[in-house]
């Protein structure tokens, strides 16, 4: 099974769960309809930005990983204030003993995505996140600055 046939899974139980409807979901964070739908099927090509999960996984009170499927055990995020993901992308992979050429290299990203998302022009996307965590040997959340 793919992360986003495990999000939408994910998405659904959590939805039965609270008894919400898509579009009491959509509401709540902000989005359309039709994208919560898109989500919940686990076909869409349409993955949440990094915004969306982060409401989501707020919402739910979960790590970005259970909520996405990739951990069966919802580790409770701190409640700390999470620092712009810009501020602290920059931070993790200093801290993890890249440089952003390296991590593009190991990623296959271009380093003109880190810059985007740097700048806040951009922001990126979950395969993006999930290759970025995977490279730097911590969790989703960590990398978001959520633990």
């Amino acid at each position: 099974m793919d992360i986003i046939s495990k999000f939408g899974e994910r998405l659904g139980d959590f939805l039965f769960e609270n008894e919400w409807t898509a579009e009491d979901l959509s509401k709540k964070i902000g989005s359309s309809k039709t994208r919560v739908y898109e989500w919940l099927s686990g076909k869409s090509k349409n993955t949440p930005t990094l915004t969306n999960l982060l409401k989501l996984a707020n919402l739910f009170n979960c790590s970005l990983g259970y909520l996405i499927g990739i951990e069966d055990n919802n580790i409770e995020p701190s409640k700390r204030v999470r620092p712009a993901f810009s501020c602290w992308f920059r931070f993790v992979v200093k801290e993890k003993g890249f440089t952003l050429y390296s991590l593009g290299k190991k990623t296959n990203i271009t380093t003109n995505h880190f810059y985007k998302w740097i700048n806040g022009q951009r922001e990126p996307s979950l395969d993006s996140l999930l290759r970025i965590s995977e490279a730097l040997d911590c969790s989703l959340d960590y990398l978001v600055g959520r633990e």
